[in-house]
């Protein structure tokens, strides 16, 4: 087999934190947090902290890329997602909490490319070719992963709205994340890529969404360990800090008690916006609203750790800017679908509503700094972009404030306030 470097951005031999408790059966299960650190990048300069029109092109198309122009194939049954929920679920019961119980030492951190916007997170994943470690991103939505190696199986080829295109061949291999392996997971060993592909510093992408998603065919790392009963809790979640601080982490098969204030509080996953079947982790949610006013109208809301920002329908940016002070529709240099406002502005609260619990969105999140230098108007990070039918894309902006949580076993994803 025939492996190619290029693209190859770090490698590491370290051991990864795991907790490996037994489950009621004597399985031993398994669990792995996964640190972030941070790194320098994004929507501000460095000097002056703009706003970076080029990194929210990027940011922008990444979104289109994923999810513009998808056509949802009707599933078998409207009541796919219950039927599973029963299946996997049953009585929801609180997930395995590592705190307290990790190892503490051998670490195997990822990368969080951030200047003040923190636009995605990435770190190693082991396959047994050659070379053993390559960077991935770890987002929520996309379901395959991409290394840079060669093999003669089955053909692969991607192609997005926005010009991005990925082909190579499909593989099965042994695939280890954090001491987490599946032995047999199919992945894209891409040959070629154009586009927004070469703007990212990781060498692939890992995708935690569901296999009606999986463009490969291939069954998502996460959904294989999940079924395989290899996890203390069929669960993944996220804790971000922000603007670099120290703390940031992926947890698989678990949730970190350490990092949340309070209960979790789920909201059961919404199938109907994509024709029965699940894609993506998307909740129904009853839209913004400022200051405990009246919603910008409901939609489902798709929870996307490879986000950065947050994209509504267009109408409701709309109604969202008309209640923001100074708000106005922003010039063409900064982008399509952008806001600004007065950067001096007070603001009152900024909410998403699930099943009437609001949950705040920090203001600090929201300020993507000001149009140029000296400037007194500042760019908003709610952004009005027409995807999918009545979906918004719910990113890293939110998620800094709120605790997520994944969970496959009851398909649910819940939130608890971040510390």
């Amino acid at each position: 087999m025939h492996v190619l470097s290029t693209l190859l951005l770090a490698s590491s031999t370290a051991t990864l934190i795991t907790a490996s408790p037994i489950n009621q059966q004597g399985k031993r299960s398994g669990a792995a947090v996964i640190p972030l650190p941070a790194r320098s990048t994004t929507h501000h300069n460095d000097n002056e902290r703009v706003f970076n029109p080029e990194a929210a092109r990027r940011e922008r198309s990444r979104v289109l890329a994923k999810y513009a122009g998808k056509i949802f194939t009707p599933a078998a049954a409207r009541n796919a997602t219950a039927a599973k929920r029963s299946a996997l679920g049953g009585a929801r019961r609180a997930p395995f909490d590592v705190h307290g119980r990790r190892a503490s030492s051998g670490k195997d951190p990822l990368t969080d490319v951030f200047d003040t916007i923190d636009e995605l997170y990435y770190g190693p994943l082991s396959v047994t070719f050659i070379f053993t470690s390559k960077l991935i991103v770890l987002q929520v939505l996309w379901p395959y992963i991409q290394v840079h190696v060669f093999v003669h199986v089955q053909e692969l080829q991607y192609s997005y709205e926005d010009g991005s295109s990925a082909t190579g061949k499909v593989a099965t291999e042994k695939v280890t994340v954090a001491g987490l392996t599946v032995f047999k997971q199919g992945f894209g060993a891409v040959t070629k890529e154009t586009g927004n592909f070469l703007d990212s510093p990781s060498a692939g992408l890992l995708g935690l969404g569901f296999p009606a998603n999986a463009e490969s065919g291939a069954t998502p790392f996460f959904i294989n360990l999940a079924q395989s009963g290899s996890l203390a809790s069929n669960v993944f979640s996220f804790y971000m800090a922000r603007n670099g601080g120290s703390g940031s982490e992926l947890c698989i098969g678990c949730v970190d008690s350490a990092k949340y204030a309070g209960s979790i509080q789920y909201y059961d996953l919404d199938s109907s916006a994509t024709n029965g079947e699940q894609y993506y982790w998307n909740i129904p949610s009853d839209g913004f609203s400022y200051n405990g006013g009246s919603s910008t109208g409901s939609f489902s809301a798709v929870i996307d750790s490879g986000t950065t920002l947050i994209y509504i329908p267009t109408t409701a940016a709309k109604a969202l800017y008309a209640k923001i002070p100074g708000a106005k529709t922003a010039p063409s240099s900064v982008g399509t679908g952008f806001y600004t406002y007065p950067c001096n502005s007070n603001l009152s609260p900024i909410t998403l509503s699930f099943n009437g619990n609001k949950y705040a969105v920090n203001p600090a999140d929201f300020n993507l700094g000001p149009v140029s230098s000296g400037s007194s108007t500042c760019v908003a990070g709610i952004v009005g972009e027409d995807v999918g039918d009545g979906m918004a894309i719910i990113g890293d902006e939110f998620m800094k404030n709120w605790y997520s949580v994944f969970d496959y076993g009851n398909q649910a994803v819940g939130f608890a306030k971040a510390v």
